[in-house]
């Protein structure tokens, strides 16, 4: 700030009239000065003003007055330039509150709050300052009889240093305001290539409000030199360089781009700056602005705020479009997947077609076989009743003719008995599988039924040892004896067939609490164990079958006849050394 000496200072602006007018000093060069709006009737305060204040500049700029000779003059001003930042107002001009009129319509019919109003008045006691002060929107009030130069000065300074904080504080609400409205903009879209294209558009309007300076944003991409700094959208004279590496665009600037990307921070130069929008997963983007003047610190601020925001929202779009692509390829394996269905459901329906017709097929060889069942039964009864009643004769006249043909007729009996047997073990396995096998129980004598059992097998197996020792075993059971005797016989012919020639059958019959023990244990080939939780199923047939007769009906036959009775059947074998089969039944 630079002064006229003291003498000038001290002496009041607006004393008596004495026609003269201070001699014009040289205005200062260089910044633009600050305007300052006079108005006032009397052209001398004009030109006293004008001549003083040329005197004096704050932060390097000189004043400038803007006169206007009345309130409707003034008006004329405002109309044409509505930024001036100071306005020094007489109140008794053309009418006696011109003055207060103008405030009025600046306030509220100009709307412009912005303006700093400093009232100066010839006639105090005609407005009050209290009054004017509680009354109208003026920042000062001031008398022009005690107005001195210096205290001209104060005034205008504190006003203009009022001015630029509003103006600064409205110019930083109107960037937030641009930060929130292109961020809730940019926050819709949701594909990278229009995010990216939105961000350099929106961004110079951040702090050049109305302006379009150039704008650039890069990336590191993949290429196939490796890795590479690369265009991925621009304005401006950066419109057409999408796609380019930033050496070939802006060659004297790659190294500082490549700086920015490294370091993370942005950088502000006197025609330029260098944004860093920092993501959390998707890497750096840099973006490079270009306009006439540096940006000062708040419009650093701004940029900076921006930038932190956009991150979040750059992370979001790449979420997103990450999403998309998951969902696509999810979707293309959900059409993958329900073709795939689609073949394995008509490969079903077939398969279904194929097993109800197998079904059918069951369902008539199973009426088949029943009918056979019942025709053997029917047609081989009689004939084996026939042969085991000739056999009967013969034996009782063998002891006449010959005692060596009693063996030989104990044999054609226990034939018949086994395939007697035989006929019944299909028959009771096909009530069994139809659910029509009902119980008939009744007092069975178990010793006298196993010795009966044992006793074709004595015969037809003369060279085998039954040993049978059934002291402890309860006289007598409820039980259906024929179905029980189909168990027994079934068990003692397996003890038969998976042992060798010369080993001993042992029937032994115990009490276990409320229940009837009969084992039956031969020194055969025995059971694997593997083989064992599979032993009653039907139609199975273990590893030690081979080569031996049968079915794989009879244990199957064996366990559900037993469970009807409410009892159970269980097995104990060690290969090599034989097996021992227990039923128990409820005594």
């Amino acid at each position: 700030m630079a002064g006229s000496g003291s003498e000038l200072d001290d002496e009041l602006l607006f004393g008596p009239d004495d026609g003269s007018v201070p001699a014009e000093p040289s205005r200062p060069t260089g910044a633009p000065p600050w305007p300052v709006l006079v108005v006032d009737d009397d052209p001398q305060v004009h030109a006293m003003t004008a001549v003083l204040l040329r005197d004096f500049d704050f932060d390097g700029r000189p004043f400038e007055v803007i006169s206007a000779l009345s309130a409707e003059e003034a008006k004329a001003v405002l109309a044409v330039r509505a930024d001036l930042p100071v306005a020094l107002l007489d109140v008794v001009m053309e009418t006696e509150d011109a003055g207060l009129r103008l405030v009025r319509h600046i306030r509220e019919d100009l709307g412009n709050q912005r303006m700093r109003i400093i009232l100066r008045t010839g006639q105090p006691g005609q407005a009050p300052e209290r009054d004017i002060i509680v009354g109208y929107d003026i920042n000062d009030y001031k008398a022009k009889s005690e107005l001195t130069a210096q205290r001209l000065f104060t005034t205008l300074v504190s006003a203009l240093r009022s001015w630029r904080d509003i103006v600064t504080i409205e110019r930083n609400r109107l960037g937030l305001e641009r930060i929130l409205s292109a961020s809730s903009s940019l926050l819709e879209l949701r594909s990278m290539r229009l995010f990216i294209k939105g961000l350099v558009e929106r961004i110079a309007g951040i702090v050049d409000h109305g302006n379009q300076p150039a704008v650039l944003a890069c990336r590191r991409v993949e290429g196939r030199d490796g890795r590479l700094t690369e265009v991925v959208a621009g304005t401006g004279r950066f419109s057409g360089a999408v796609g380019l590496p930033v050496a070939e665009v802006l060659p004297d600037a790659a190294a500082d781009i490549e700086t920015a990307l490294c370091s993370q921070q942005a950088v502000y130069g006197t025609s330029h700056c260098l944004l860093v929008v920092r993501t959390r997963e998707h890497g750096v983007t840099v973006l490079w602005l270009e306009r006439a003047e540096p940006y000062t610190g708040d419009e650093h601020r701004l940029l900076d705020l921006f930038c932190s925001r956009m991150a979040t929202a750059f992370d979001n779009v790449c979420l997103y479009e990450e999403l998309v692509t998951l969902n696509r390829s999810l979707e293309q394996r959900v059409a993958e997947r329900t073709s795939e269905l689609a073949v394995n459901q008509q490969a079903l329906i077939l398969a279904k077609e194929r097993v109800e017709r197998a079904l059918e097929r069951e369902l008539l060889a199973r009426d088949n076989q029943r009918q056979f069942l019942g025709m053997v039964s029917h047609e081989f009864r009689t004939p084996l009743a026939i042969i085991d009643s000739a056999a009967q004769l013969l034996a009782m006249r063998a002891g006449q003719v010959g005692p060596e043909m009693l063996e030989r007729l104990a044999v054609i009996r226990g034939s018949v008995q086994r395939l007697t047997g035989l006929i019944d073990s299909h028959l009771t396995d096909d009530r069994l599988q139809s659910d029509a096998l009902v119980l008939e129980r009744s007092e069975v004598d178990l010793p006298a039924l196993i010795d009966g059992i044992v006793q074709p097998f004595r015969v037809a197996y003369p060279d085998r040892q039954f040993q049978v020792d059934l002291g402890r075993l309860p006289a007598t059971v409820e039980a259906d004896e024929h179905l029980v005797s189909l168990v027994l016989s079934n068990l003692v012919n397996n003890a038969i067939k998976f042992s060798g020639r010369h080993s001993p059958i042992l029937l032994r019959g115990d009490v276990d609490g409320a229940m009837a023990v009969i084992d039956v244990t031969d020194q055969g080939r025995g059971i694997p164990q593997q083989e064992i939780p599979r032993l009653f199923d039907r139609f199975f047939r273990g590893s030690g079958a081979t080569g031996v007769p049968g079915t794989g009906i009879g244990l199957h036959t064996v366990q559900q006849i037993i469970m009807l009775h409410g009892g159970a059947v269980t097995v104990d074998s060690v290969v090599g050394k034989g097996s021992t089969f227990r039923i128990m039944l409820p005594a």
